[in-house]
């Protein structure tokens, strides 16, 4: 190695370094399964209780959300990605198995089922219109929901709503974990709007399988 060579080769390996920096995390909105919540087996020839079911349709969410990138509002017309986290999968995908486990945890006398099951004769279609999120951990989020039975004589029932968590961080900028719970927390209160709609709905008993 040549003398010039030598005396640069310590500074390439500290700007190598430094701009490695940390890695980057990922997260996913919905919590690890508890085992102690696990529903007790039924004797042997008991058959389980019918439940009613709904099927959550896959959320819809502006496209430019539709990624895994965390995305975060820095102006009026501006966005831009966490350098240190992202989402485990595509945003609409996060959300919709983390309101169907929130739906699930609220009316565990019903069947809350993903998707394309087909199973169920009750759909639950969500659309998400904005979902602004700042680096404060202040999450904003408005959406529309619908649910419509295969029974075309039951009129569809339509519900609208603005969700939102406060600045975490007041103007100081909050960790990518207090991001993620701030965007959980107005989807939990998303689900805590739509839980009534669902209960509140007409017609002949949903039974699953049936």
């Amino acid at each position: 190695m040549t003398h010039p060579a030598r005396l640069w080769l310590p500074f390439l390996l500290c700007v190598a370094a430094c701009s490695s920096g940390p890695p980057i995390r990922t997260y996913v909105l919905t919590p690890p399964i508890n085992p102690k919540a696990a529903i007790a087996p039924l004797p042997a020839g008991v058959p389980p209780p019918a439940k009613r079911s709904v099927e959550v349709r896959r959320i819809l969410v502006p496209d430019f959300l539709d990624s895994t990138d965390i995305l975060m509002r820095s102006g009026s017309n501006e966005v831009k990605a966490s350098s240190t986290g992202r989402w485990g999968e595509r945003l609409s995908l996060g959300l919709t198995l983390a309101i169907s486990a929130d739906l699930a945890a609220r009316m565990p006398d019903y069947s809350i089922v993903q998707d394309g099951a087909g199973t169920a004769s009750r759909q639950l279609r969500i659309t998400i219109n904005s979902l602004d999120l700042w680096e404060s951990g202040r999450c904003v989020l408005t959406a529309d929901w619908s649910i419509v039975d295969k029974d075309k004589s039951i009129p569809v029932t339509s519900g609208s709503g603005t969700f939102n968590i406060l600045d975490l961080g007041g103007t100081k900028t909050v960790a990518d974990q207090s991001l993620v719970d701030a965007v959980a927390g107005t989807l939990s209160k998303l689900a805590d709007s739509i839980v009534p709609d669902v209960r509140a709905r007409p017609g002949r008993a949903d039974l699953s399988g049936g």
